[in-house]
């Protein structure tokens, strides 16, 4: 694994945790986790899960 994608999957598993366990805004999660757009938080975390923040959070995956 390049140093990229271990960093990416522990910000996709922060993520995952803070969609699942939050009730946070996905704008304050996103910016957390150092993303300055939701909008590219949002294009990020559907690329590595496949799932947009809210379609994950609505399905109450963890």
């Amino acid at each position: 694994m390049t140093p990229m994608a271990a960093i990416n999957a522990r910000l996709v598993l922060e993520a995952k945790r803070e969609l699942a366990h939050s009730r946070q805004s996905i704008k304050a999660i996103a910016h957390d986790l150092g993303f300055s757009d939701v909008g590219y938080f949002s294009r990020f975390f559907r690329k590595h899960t496949q799932l947009s923040p809210s379609e994950f959070r609505g399905q109450g995956a963890a």
